[in-house]
């Protein structure tokens, strides 16, 4: 009987590869459409300064991981660099919290891309079908995409991404070369267009939130072509999501114009508004689809980054090592990938029977995905902010590895305030579940540890590639 396989395909991730996997996971499409409303609720008019600010916040917290990422090509990723800057038991719970994150992600894209095609066909051809019918299908399709060659994803995700922003930058573009409701004008970019800096910090703070997953192609890492491969694709990916904000939230600005930019605020549904007042009613149901297209890939995405977190986690020994076994003719982690769509399989079967309401579920998870990933996010600043001082000797550059650092903690403590604020009904929930599963994850972390030490002091030390010599 042969051995079972335990290590990822190494040499075949490319730039583009990379760049595909976090520009599908920041889903843009999927966030202008329904993401924005919540940014103008705060900054109004100036919307596009807060998505332009909390880009730059995102390209720094995007420049610490992509220095970890040229030191540690590790699937763990922030699992790992976490281990390496402070130890064992910080790394684990780093790897711990943001498996929640990523799980929580999963479970409610699975959830909500049912939802969506379920509302979808009902709302434009009639065609109504219960939500949950379309989870298994959808669920057997991520199986056998992730069971492949992991190019097989990444350029799926590529093509799905391409398309639906292809589409949206013709909509902006014709609302920019319309002149929108009152004329283009630079007001947009100009702090007192928020009315004020607490709307313009509110607007941040879910700003940053449209940058997530930017970090997401660091997981790739032991299978990239070469060292450079991962932080070209986490830079890049920030910087073009960055520009496609910054363009698209200008158009809808003007779109709405400076009076109606509280109408903004109130819509759930800007990017079907938009593209009903200014190419007309048959729009709507190409922007919903593209939509749809784009909410694919982002579950693409999604499972990809969490499939590796728990791979190299079960590789080291902190989960259960089953998950670090990978597909033997494709070396995908297989094992990794069917445990997270058999747990989002599970949730929607519970939330049909209790609710039958996708959208709680959909809302509930994504908030406590979001207060988990903005943890993650500043644990990851402050550990490259002590770090690098620590190890690059005369090579540290008070700019590159003390300012920027800086500013990565900044930006998601923001973001990380505005998220635990009261939010309504059940979604005040989802912060103290992040903190029960922290306090179980210290709980399981310490039991590991009087069980094996040995096992915990290696946890991060089990990589496929290591630059540090």
């Amino acid at each position: 009987m042969s051995e079972p396989v335990y290590k990822l395909r190494s040499g075949i991730i490319t730039s583009l590869d990379a760049a595909a996997q976090s520009v599908g996971f920041i889903a843009p499409v999927f966030v202008v459409a329904f993401m924005t409303t919540y940014v103008a609720a705060g900054a109004g008019f100036a919307t596009p300064l807060a998505v332009l600010i909390s880009g730059l916040g995102s390209i720094a917290v995007g420049y610490v991981v992509a220095l970890f990422a040229m030191r540690h090509r590790a699937a763990g990723s922030i699992y790992t660099y976490l281990g390496r800057a402070f130890g064992p038991i910080p790394g684990f719970m780093a790897g711990w919290v943001y498996m929640l994150a990523l799980l929580a992600f999963t479970m409610a894209m699975v959830t909500g891309m049912a939802g969506f095609i379920s509302d979808f066909l009902a709302d434009f051809f009639d065609i109504h079908v219960q939500w949950f019918i379309f989870v298994v299908p959808e669920v057997i399709l991520l199986f056998a995409i992730s069971y492949f060659d992991i190019r097989w994803s990444t350029r799926t995700q590529l093509t799905l991404v391409a398309i639906s922003v292809l589409v949206v930058l013709i909509m902006a573009t014709v609302i920019i070369f319309k002149g929108g409701a009152e004329g283009n004008s630079i007001e947009p970019f100009l702090p007192t267009s928020a009315n004020g800096f607490g709307n313009l910090a509110f607007g941040l703070v879910i700003g940053m939130l449209m940058y997530t997953g930017y970090e997401s192609a660091a997981v790739l890492a032991e299978e990239a072509k070469n060292r450079q491969v991962i932080p070209i694709a986490i830079i890049s990916s920030a910087v073009l999501a960055m520009i496609f904000y910054v363009f698209v939230t200008y158009a809808f600005a003007i779109g709405f114009g400076k009076e109606g930019a509280t109408a903004w605020g109130q819509n759930p549904m800007v990017l079907f508004t938009m593209a009903g007042r200014y190419l007309g009613d048959w729009a709507i149901p190409v922007m919903f689809g593209t939509a749809i297209l784009d909410a694919i890939a982002l579950t693409m995405a999604i499972l990809n980054t969490v499939a590796r977190i728990l791979y190299a986690m079960g590789r080291d020994g902190t989960l259960p090592r089953i998950l670090g076994r990978t597909q033997k003719k494709y070396q995908t982690p297989h094992i990794a990938n069917g445990v997270a769509l058999i747990i989002a399989l599970f949730f929607a079967g519970i939330l049909n029977g209790i609710a039958d309401d996708w959208e709680v579920g959909f809302a509930f998870l994504n908030v406590m995905g979001g207060v988990a990933i903005e943890i993650i996010y500043i644990s990851v600043a402050v550990s490259g902010f002590f770090y690098f001082k620590r190890v690059m000797g005369k090579d540290y550059s008070i700019f590159k590895h003390g300012i920027i650092p800086f500013i990565a903690i900044f930006v998601p403590s923001a973001a990380l305030y505005g998220s635990l604020q009261p939010q309504g009904g059940i979604l005040n929930a989802a912060p103290y579940f992040v903190l029960f599963w922290i306090c179980l994850g210290i709980g399981i972390i310490y039991y590991l540890r009087s069980l094996n030490p040995e096992m915990i002091a290696k946890i991060g030390r089990n990589m496929g590639n290591d630059n540090t010599g």
